[in-house]
């Protein structure tokens, strides 16, 4: 009686939405991820957001301001808390999981395809790492799906208010990356290929252009003002993607099944869909969205978890379509199958992640094993590379630690003693990425205390008048950068003011010091 209910509404009319059945996946999957939140050691990526938000500006090397001002506002509440700090990507990871039962809903989806949606976005490893960290994604792929969510709406309901809040939505993804103009002009690309071009003759879809590009204004200033190191930082994410697995074929083969998961199949049912299935005729102009990140990251190297903005609408999309063909093919069996084995696989990384550290039998040296580990183990060592450094300093003579400095060679080890180490530590400063640009030390500091690995021993004995080694971390089972190779040298007496090196030192790479 409910299919046939189902069957015979009227098509501008959506199905109603599985509320009970959205509100236990949702409640229960919430449950589970706030009992892991606090279980992996904060990543390098997490500890960098709170300095930078603690240097407010328009914009960063690398992102927008939003995440680090909420970074900087968890710490000043908890400070050091990782679960307050990740807090509200938990409840992002909820919001998108919603929307992708609300996106199937709005294509005509009915219960069957809306869980199917929510149960795809949340099998996806992606899902699982959106909710365990404090990142930009998180927030980009919620917002996202928001406004993928509206433009779909908009070719159902002809009501213009969603397109102007569609532009609203992008300004306010723009606070957070530089992803999304590439997203809204993409959405208008398939416009222009497949329609509806009826929505380029909206006044308010250019309202909305022009409220994302007035949000954009402050932080293309700063970015000209800097030398544009946004636009850098995409061939140095190409470069790392490479290295990571020593090839970028074996890198990205590897990095899309740990971010996809069995979902995977899903998701390219999802753009298959939108460009075959009349069911889904009206949402064509998503197909340039599915398809362009997917050979951005196939082609030109770019990490995966850029297909993620377009996980909840795929999801919908194919579930969508999944639900259609299984009426007419009787799937019953194998579809609940194939998201029963999603769910094991999602629950399990949950629950046994991380893996206990008494398995380690070495350190973590290369850029591939590196990322692995983390994502197995969890990148353990901060407190080690704190402790190190504050026992070099409280090691130094008093006349010798009056006016010293902290320089470090990346900029997780910056952040990592400005974040974690007592706040009687001296000021914190490294070249390395988006820190470089909170500025260098005075050049009044002529005593250093400079922390990295090895490769830093030849370069500093050029930079200052005398270089003498005070410390050695090296972990046996230890993170390469973090608490394996790591020294720390005094030098005093630099060659050139530091306002006239800082810029030659300046990197986007980050460097582990092998």
């Amino acid at each position: 009686m409910r299919a046939a209910t189902q069957d015979t509404r009227s098509p501008d009319v959506p199905a109603p939405l599985a509320w009970r059945e959205l509100s236990i996946l949702i409640g229960l999957c919430a449950v589970l991820l706030l009992a892991r939140l606090g279980r992996y050691p904060l990543w390098g990526d997490e500890l960098y957001l709170v300095p930078a938000g603690r240097h407010p500006s328009w914009s960063y090397a690398d992102q927008g301001p939003l995440v680090p001002l909420q970074a900087a506002l968890s710490d000043l509440v908890a400070p050091g808390s990782a679960v307050l700090l990740r807090l509200p990507v938990v409840a992002l990871t909820a919001a998108t999981l919603l929307l992708a039962a609300v996106i199937a809903r709005e294509l005509g989806g009915g219960r069957a395809a809306q869980l199917m949606a929510a149960f795809g976005y949340l099998c996806t490893p992606f899902a699982v790492q959106q909710s365990a960290a404090l990142s930009t994604f998180a927030y980009d792929a919620a917002l996202v799906a928001l406004l993928g969510w509206l433009v779909i709406r908009w070719v159902r309901t002809r009501r213009d208010v969603l397109l102007l809040g569609a532009g609203v939505v992008a300004a306010v993804d723009f606070q957070v990356k530089w992803l999304v103009p590439a997203v809204w002009l993409l959405l208008g690309a398939g416009v222009l290929l497949f329609g509806p071009r009826e929505v380029l003759r909206r006044p308010a879809l250019w309202a909305g252009s022009a409220i994302l590009a007035a949000a954009a204004v402050p932080a293309v200033l700063w970015q000209a003002r800097h030398g544009w190191p946004q636009a850098g930082m995409g061939a140095q994410i190409r470069a790392e993607q490479v290295t990571m697995a020593d090839g970028q074929f074996v890198s990205v083969l590897r990095e899309l099944v740990l971010t996809t998961g069995p979902t995977g199949l899903l998701l390219l049912l999802g753009i298959w869909a939108v460009a075959r299935s009349p069911l889904l005729r009206p949402y064509r102009f998503l197909l340039p969205f599915g398809v362009v990140p997917l050979l951005a990251v196939l082609v030109g190297g770019m990490r995966p978890y850029y297909l993620g903005d377009g996980f909840a609408i795929f999801a919908a999309t194919g579930a969508v379509y999944l639900a259609a063909l299984g009426r007419r093919y009787r799937l019953d069996r194998l579809l609940p199958a194939y998201f029963a084995l999603g769910t094991v696989v999602v629950v399990a990384a949950v629950c046994v992640l991380p893996l206990p550290q008494s398995w380690l039998h070495g350190p973590a040296v290369r850029n591939g094993d590196m990322a692995i580990r983390a994502q197995f183990f969890g990148l353990r060592g901060w407190p080690q590379l704190v402790d190190t450094v504050t026992a070099a300093v409280a090691g130094l003579p008093a006349e010798q630690r009056a006016g010293v400095v902290v320089v470090t060679q990346n900029y997780w080890q910056a952040s990592a003693l400005e974040v974690l180490a007592r706040r009687d530590l001296p000021p914190v400063y490294s070249p390395s990425r988006g820190y470089g640009y909170f500025g260098p030390p005075p050049d009044a500091a002529t005593r250093v205390l400079y922390v990295g690995g090895d490769s830093l021993a030849a370069p500093l004995a050029t930079r200052f008048a005398t270089v003498a080694l005070l410390a050695r971390l090296d972990d046996p089972t230890g993170f390469q950068g973090v608490n394996h190779g790591m020294r720390v040298w005094y030098c005093t007496g630099p060659q050139r003011p530091w306002s006239q090196t800082w810029p030659e030192l300046m990197s986007l790479r980050i460097e582990h010091g092998t």
